[in-house]
C-alpha cells in the first residue's frame, strides 16, 4: 500500500531532523572542520547519499544548525517579552526560559564558541548571518521588559542597552566557557547573579 502524502512528508521531516541532530552533536563533540558528511551519515545510521539529500554539502548542514539556534533564541526572548506582570516575574520568567533555553541549545552554544574562536564574525558573515542584524533581533525582543524593569526600579537606572548586553554577555560566558558543567551549575545561584548583575537586590527562591 502506498504511503500517504502526510506520512511521507512525516518520514522526510523526521530524517532531516535526525541528520541535524546528528550534526550538531558533531560539530559540537570535534569541531566543524575535523567532521566529515561521512560520519554525520553514520552517527545518523544513514546512507551519505541520504544525507546529500536533504544538505547539499557540510556547510549546508552547519547554515541549518545555526539558523535553528539563532531562530530558537529569537522566539524564546519574543516569549518572555510577551509574558505579562511586574517586571521582577517577567525578569525571573526570562532566567528560566534562558536557562531552559541553554539546557537544550547547549551543543549549538558550544559550536557558536567554536566558530567565534575560528574566525568569528567574518567567517559567520560568510556563512551568511550578519550577527548585528540577528542580535538586533532578539536584542530588541527585551527593550520594553528592561525599560519596565528600570521604570519600577528593580534593575540599575542605566541605559537599557547596557542592562541588555550585560544580560547576554553573562549567560554566554557561561555557556562558551564552562558548557560542559552547565547541566551541573546550581540554577538557583545562576538566577540570583543574573539579577544582581543587572543591579536588582532582590533574591528569587
Amino acid at each position: 500500500m502506498p504511503r500517504s502524502k502526510e506520512v511521507s512528508q512525516r518520514m522526510r521531516s523526521e530524517s532531516r531532523a535526525k541528520i541535524l541532530a546528528s550534526a550538531k552533536k558533531l560539530f559540537a563533540s570535534r569541531g566543524y572542520f575535523s567532521c566529515k558528511i561521512s560520519d554525520i551519515a553514520h552517527e545518523a545510521d544513514m546512507s551519505q547519499g541520504n544525507v546529500y539529500w536533504y544538505f547539499a554539502s557540510k556547510e549546508a548542514l552547519l547554515k541549518a544548525v545555526l539558523t535553528e539556534g539563532f531562530n530558537a533564541l529569537e522566539e524564546m526572548t519574543a516569549e518572555a517579552a510577551a509574558h505579562p506582570g511586574p517586571s521582577l516575574e517577567r525578569l525571573s520568567y526570562l532566567i528560566d526560559r534562558t536557562m531552559d533555553l541553554y539546557d537544550v541549545q547547549a551543543e549549538f552554544m558550544t559550536i557558536l564558541g567554536f566558530l567565534m574562536s575560528h574566525g568569528g564574525t567574518t567567517l559567520l558573515g560568510e556563512l551568511g548571518f550578519d550577527m548585528m542584524e540577528v542580535g538586533s533581533r532578539y536584542h530588541g525582543n527585551l527593550i520594553p521588559l528592561f525599560e519596565q524593569a528600570r521604570s519600577e526600579k528593580i534593575v540599575a537606572d542605566i541605559e537599557i542597552n547596557l542592562l541588555i548586553m550585560f544580560y547576554f554577555g553573562f549567560f554566554n560566558g557561561l555557556m562558551l566557557t564552562y558548557g560542559a558543567e552547565w547541566s551541573d551549575l546550581p540554577k538557583d545561584h545562576i538566577r540570583n547573579a543574573a539579577l544582581r548583575l543587572l543591579g536588582c537586590q532582590t533574591e528569587i527562591k
